[in-house]
């Protein structure tokens, strides 16, 4: 990847994505790939906000059973093979337990039925994984003596054992994040960082790029597109309002997530929790809202909070409080892990979209990507605004926005093909077999888990 600025004032593009998240890159490596002329411009790291607030999880829909949604289940078990199988070097299958206790909707039946229904939806979840060595698992029933020796630490009151599922896992999310940016640029993409969007040029009522401030140099640069994507997250209004104040003046409400990292609680195994938050729209209750602890490098990550943020996302930060908060909540979930203050090594979070109907009643992250076309609010064309939900979805929120471009600027017949396309470092074949490669051939200063 090259940064060159002054390159990308001197020439016009089909394309001009403002915004570098992982979104963004994705739809800037679809684009490319469809024979687009592509820019994309970030006024800071790539990644390096919203994207940045990952548990790492590539979720396979099972959170969208006891909402009954099987469109959804089959949607996510989808994007998790298709990212899986693009970047079989940067993920892989991770199981989690489920504990179980007495026989109601937290039982062993209801949840080994549970674990069932998500096979079936998911039976083709293995397509094309199979062979590069990153398969899912099915879910299966455990007793209750494994549950307590791989997480000696649970509630031992009630408990009958336990269900293991499968999902996936990205063993670096930021170089899963930055993979698109690479491999979009390797195709001929013109990538910057360090690049802000200051003045949306106009003529008439028709956007035609943007007016860019180069952080490092100070230089202004004038970046033309026949379509512009502002895909800039949380700051998506902001940048509407700021550059164009009279094109969409309704607040999209953001939610405040924030995850935390602890020794190793569970042995290595992802941990679903039950906590005392009830999710109102579940047609299949369990209790309270789900969170996550999933094993990462000899740590823990615990995810995630979801609380209503006022103000600017430049002004979001985690407080104290609210993390004291959050380890309650855990401790209360878990309590004979004995979770405090003091065993929060780091927190890290980020904002996403709120479902409006949820503000003022307990936040709750919207269902759903935002697509705004702004030539429907105001007349503007050449415009428009998207903030993705979920960091599994971020190829298919690509793919969806690369075909309003395409029929916009007529390239109707141009195919999306990231679904099978490897990221840059993703044609290594078989996974366990590159993994025996390394180790047979590392140096003799290297020991094999370092390999």
């Amino acid at each position: 990847m090259y940064r060159d600025v002054k390159r990308m004032g001197e020439d016009t593009f089909d394309l001009l994505v403002v915004g570098g998240g992982v979104n963004g890159l994705a739809a800037a490596w679809d684009a490319i790939l469809r024979g687009f002329k592509v820019a994309l411009i970030d006024k800071g790291d790539f990644g390096g906000a919203t994207s940045a607030n990952s548990l790492k999880i590539l979720h396979g829909g099972l959170r969208y059973l006891q909402h009954l949604d099987f469109f959804r289940m089959r949607q996510s078990t989808r994007e998790r093979s298709c990212l899986m199988r693009i970047a079989p070097h940067l993920t892989r299958a991770m199981p989690f337990l489920v504990p179980t206790y007495g026989f109601g909707a937290k039982g062993r039946w209801a949840l080994a039925g549970a674990s069932r229904v998500n096979d079936l939806v998911g039976a083709d979840r293995n397509r094309h994984l199979a062979e590069l060595g990153v398969a899912i698992p099915r879910g299966r029933w455990v007793s209750r003596r494994y549950v307590q020796a791989h997480v000696p630490g649970l509630e031992s009151k009630g408990l009958t054992g336990g269900v293991v599922f499968y999902d996936g896992q990205m063993l670096n999310a930021d170089r899963m994040t930055l993979g698109f940016g690479l491999s979009a640029a390797a195709k001929g993409a013109q990538l910057a960082n360090y690049v802000e969007a200051c003045t949306f040029l106009r003529a008439g009522k028709r956007v035609e790029g943007v007016q860019a401030r180069d952080a490092l140099t100070g230089n202004m640069v004038e970046i033309r597109a026949r379509l512009v994507l502002n895909m800039t997250g949380p700051w998506s209004q902001w940048v509407v309002d700021e550059l164009m104040p009279e094109n969409w003046q309704t607040r999209v409400p953001l939610s405040k997530g924030v995850q935390i990292v602890t020794p190793d609680l569970t042995g290595g195994m992802g941990l679903a929790v039950t906590s005392g938050h009830v999710d109102p729209d579940a047609r299949l209750r369990r209790g309270g809202r789900h969170f996550f602890i999933a094993p990462w490098r000899g740590h823990s990550l615990i995810g995630t909070t979801d609380t209503l943020h006022e103000g600017h996302p430049d002004d979001f930060q985690i407080s104290e409080e609210e993390m004291e908060t959050f380890v309650r909540e855990v401790a209360a979930a878990l309590p004979s892990l004995g979770l405090t203050m003091d065993d929060v090594i780091h927190a890290f979070g980020g904002l996403q979209p709120l479902d409006p109907r949820r503000v003022g009643k307990g936040a709750q992250v919207a269902k759903k990507p935002y697509v705004v076309d702004h030539r429907k609010l105001g007349d503007v064309d050449g415009l428009f605004s998207v903030v993705g939900v979920k960091y599994t979805s971020c190829r298919s929120l690509g793919e969806s926005i690369l075909n309003l471009a395409c029929r916009r600027l007529g390239y109707e017949r141009a195919e999306c093909v990231t679904d099978r396309t490897p990221l840059v470092g993703g044609a290594v074949g078989n996974v366990d077999q590159l993994e025996r490669d390394m180790v047979n051939s590392r140096p003799p200063a290297l020991d094999e888990k370092a390999a």
